[in-house]
């Protein structure tokens, strides 16, 4: 199943999910970012779906400088991309 992508950036701490619905990735942030219950993570503001481009710019503008990276090409930066699925993807800096 293609993946649908989420911005958290009217939450507390920022992050882009993959997942299958905009539940699933509330379920995600919960358990994996906020340590908080979906409800608490849905009544902090809404989710912004952004598109699958989108999503991988942000992704390889977070890890292509990364010195543990200079060897991959853009293949490799896709197919790590392409393996996240329905977890986070790219969290803030404070919580990484």
């Amino acid at each position: 199943m293609d993946m649908k992508y989420f911005e958290f950036n009217k939450h507390e701490y920022w992050a882009l999910i993959a997942a299958d619905n905009v539940i699933k990735a509330c379920e995600v942030y919960a358990e994996e970012v906020a340590n908080e219950s979906v409800v608490e993570v849905q009544k902090e503001g809404a989710v912004d779906e952004i598109t699958r481009e989108v999503a991988f710019g942000k992704f390889l503008n977070a890890v292509a400088h990364l010195e543990e990276n200079k060897e991959k090409n853009l293949q490799d930066y896709l197919n790590d991309f392409n393996g996240h699925e329905n977890q986070t993807v790219l969290i803030t800096s404070e919580l990484a």
